[in-house]
């Protein structure tokens, strides 16, 4: 089951980074790091999931 999750991932973050026409070394982390979320989140709507989470950060007014 693991393997086959990381295959998935895996296929999903190649296609990606074509998109992209590749990525520098510097940078693949924080791409890697978007993949993995886009990926766990792929059923979610990345939008508002983002902006719930932005709700949370800032502070609430006094």
């Amino acid at each position: 089951v693991y393997i086959n999750g990381l295959e998935g991932f895996w296929s999903y973050a190649k296609e990606r980074i074509m998109k992209f026409h590749g990525v520098s070394k510097e940078k693949f982390p924080l791409y890697l790091k978007e993949m993995e979320f886009r990926y766990n989140n792929r059923n979610n709507d990345i939008f508002t999931l983002l902006a719930e989470n932005l709700c949370h950060t800032v502070p609430k007014r006094l």
